[in-house]
């Protein structure tokens, strides 16, 4: 189903859980359940889910186990090309979030669940992915120009997407507006999955977030292709972000 909606093919749920009912022999509500937990699993691998199977937590361990093996028989699955570089989303109101309350990632995810991040690693992933990157810039691009719109037409035009037109290495990829003019230089950091997915961020990225801290912001854009949101996080990051280092410059001395 999940591929039939990628490549915008129709397909019916209803049709399907009936005919899951006569192979594994559960009511349609249990069946439709369980694929929402199929869906909650995907999410925290940073990966979209079907649209209309909402992730419901609490599964099992097996079942995790279960989405492994099928990702083992699908090695592509996670690395579509091109599938993910248009949005789903919601009103203008409902986009922008605040940012979601701390939680302690050991006490969220099972052990079975953390192995299973570690080993498909949705920040490493959504970092080599160009294509989503620069569509969750793309979006963000348009919806900054859509809010200045509202009166400020002068700063909609002013809105610039700086890593496109200038190339990176700014440490911003967006260099934008609020309704009074403010500066907002936006880093912008896209996934398909959930507002807690990880992801890295450069030293040059770093050091511009302490240089600029007054007009300097990381928007972080989640569930891109189920309903995009987004969130702001405001230096010093440190305050607002779990900053763990795994990476090191090395050279012989």
């Amino acid at each position: 189903m999940l591929a039939l909606e990628r490549a915008g093919a129709p397909y019916n749920k209803a049709e399907n859980r009936r005919r899951l009912m006569t192979t594994v022999h559960r009511s349609e509500g249990s069946i439709e359940r369980k694929l929402q937990n199929i869906s909650a699993v995907l999410d925290v691998l940073g990966a979209p889910w079907i649209n209309g199977y909402k992730p419901l937590a609490h599964y099992q361990d097996a079942l995790v186990a279960a989405v492994e093996r099928a990702l083992g028989r699908e090695p592509n699955f996670l690395y579509p090309a091109g599938a993910d570089t248009q949005p789903l989303a919601v009103n203008d109101e409902a986009i922008l979030v605040p940012p979601p309350s701390f939680a302690d990632p050991d006490k969220t995810l099972t052990p079975a669940v953390r192995r299973l991040v570690g080993k498909f690693d949705p920040a490493e992933r959504d970092a080599r992915n160009r294509d989503l990157g620069k569509a969750g810039e793309k979006f963000v691009v348009a919806f900054e120009r859509d809010r200045r719109r509202a009166g400020r037409d002068d700063l909609a035009r002013d809105v610039r997407w700086v890593s496109d037109l200038d190339g990176d290495g700014y440490g911003y990829d967006v260099r934008s507006f609020e309704p009074d003019g403010q500066e907002r230089l936006l880093e912008i950091k896209t996934t398909c999955g959930h507002e807690r997915t990880a992801f890295w961020l450069t030293r040059r990225e770093v050091d511009i977030a302490a240089e600029r801290s007054e007009v300097y912001r990381i928007r972080r854009v989640f569930h891109f292709r189920n309903r995009a949101q987004m969130f702001e996080i405001e230096p010093p990051l440190n305050e607002g972000l779990l900053m763990t280092p795994t990476t090191f410059l090395a050279a012989p001395k």
